[in-house]
């Protein structure tokens, strides 16, 4: 069977690209602008990511070399609304600006200005979406010299809580008749050179790798590491912040208060975890107003709000994947004798933490709900692959990782 994409849940603006906007209750193949109906574009060999904002979608898919090319290479698909410019101008004006008709239930191969940003023949490897706002990571070519700039972080869209990471968020106009709205650039690059190590700029201190992004309604984690021997690694985040969701986790509690003193916005990129170079970072996850960090050795860190339990897992060990919705944490571990087994803590008002009862949440005194899959059956073979990569939406009520 070809690899196909597939999508359900809300559509209103046509963002689940299944070439109309009605809303999914079950999976339907996505449809590529100009491509036969439930198929990938010619060449793609894997989906590398799907990230999901309030009504707007965006693929990476990953490609084969092209005859006279050495490498693989990425490109970026996107539907739904772009009139925040989180699809990029292209697609604004494209779509949005047009003077015919423009579908958005389709998904089109975005197009960015790269040439005037000096990242021509960059390469997506990572995205991620906020609620109208969209985050890439673009690569240099591998046979760059030594002397290139790493990994550059690019942001696109509506900047109200400092979603953008440029500075002071800008005052943007309310949605005129044709819903167009202010965006400061086309393409925003984010800056590191603020967080200050040993009273230096991160930036300054050799090229950078992002090796991880993650964001959700208003903030964002990214996970860098300096390129040569030490390799070191910081979690850095910009956007809300009210809750303790991007602070160092000495300032950040398990509290249900929320502390008058914290800002509630950095608009900038701040330090918010140093690496321990003998238990790695492996995944950020963020949810509305938590984020939570995974080890290579399966622990976690947590840091943010907790009012609806969505932070008891601090006493989790063993950890292989972990993903969040608004206000719930997902994660899976692995048992000898159980197999896989899904956790998920948080508000459980829409059943989303798939324990078979609905509750306003599973908050301490609940615990955890758990599913165990066996090895031995199909069906629990066919969870072990997807719970690997489990992932969760951006939406209140729904997750990613089967219940």
């Amino acid at each position: 069977m070809p690899l196909q994409l597939l999508s359900s849940g809300s559509n209103a603006h046509g963002q689940l690209g299944h070439s109309q906007n009605e809303d999914s209750n079950t999976f339907i193949p996505c449809n590529f602008l100009g491509i036969p109906k439930g198929e990938l574009p010619a060449g793609a060999v894997g989906i590398s990511q799907v990230a999901t904002g309030a009504n707007h979608s965006v693929v990476l898919l990953n490609f084969s070399p092209l005859d006279g090319q050495a490498e693989p290479y990425t490109e970026l698909w996107g539907c739904g609304d772009g009139r925040a410019g989180q699809l990029g101008e292209w697609y604004k004006k494209e779509v949005h600006l047009n003077s015919k008709p423009t579908r958005t239930d389709v998904l089109r191969k975005l197009q960015f200005p790269l040439k005037e940003y000096d990242l021509e023949n960059h390469q997506c490897k990572l995205v991620a979406a906020g609620w109208e706002t969209t985050y890439l990571v673009l690569s240099p070519p591998s046979n760059a010299g030594s002397g290139s700039k790493g990994d550059t972080a690019i942001s696109m869209g509506r900047d109200d809580w400092g979603d953008l990471g440029m500075g002071p968020a800008k005052p943007q106009p309310e949605r005129s008749k044709t819903g167009i709205t202010y965006t400061p650039n086309h393409l925003n690059v984010v800056s590191f050179d603020r967080i200050l190590i040993e009273g230096s700029p991160l930036s300054s201190q050799g090229r950078l790798k992002v090796g991880s992004l993650a964001a959700n309604q208003h903030h964002v984690l990214a996970h860098l590491r300096l390129e040569g021997p030490e390799r070191s690694g910081y979690v850095v985040g910009w956007g809300a912040a009210r809750h303790g969701q991007i602070s160092p986790p000495a300032a950040a509690t398990l509290s249900n208060d929320v502390p008058s003193k914290r800002p509630s916005v950095s608009d900038t990129p701040k330090l918010v975890s140093l690496e321990n170079p003998d238990d790695l970072f492996v995944k950020c996850a963020v949810g509305s107003q938590h984020s939570v960090l995974l080890r290579a050795s399966g622990t976690l860190l947590c840091l943010g709000s907790n009012r609806k339990g969505q932070l008891n897992v601090s006493g989790s060990s063993g950890t292989k994947a972990v993903d969040c919705t608004w206000n719930g944490t997902f994660t899976s571990t692995f048992d000898e004798e159980k197999g896989y087994v899904i956790r998920a803590t948080g508000s459980n008002t829409h059943g989303q933490l798939g324990s078979g009862s609905f509750g306003a949440e599973c908050a301490g005194v609940c615990g955890w709900c758990s599913t165990c899959l066996s090895r031995e059956t199909q069906t629990g073979q066919a969870f072990e692959v997807g719970l690997r990569d489990g992932a969760c939406s951006n939406s209140m009520g729904d997750s990613g990782l089967p219940p």
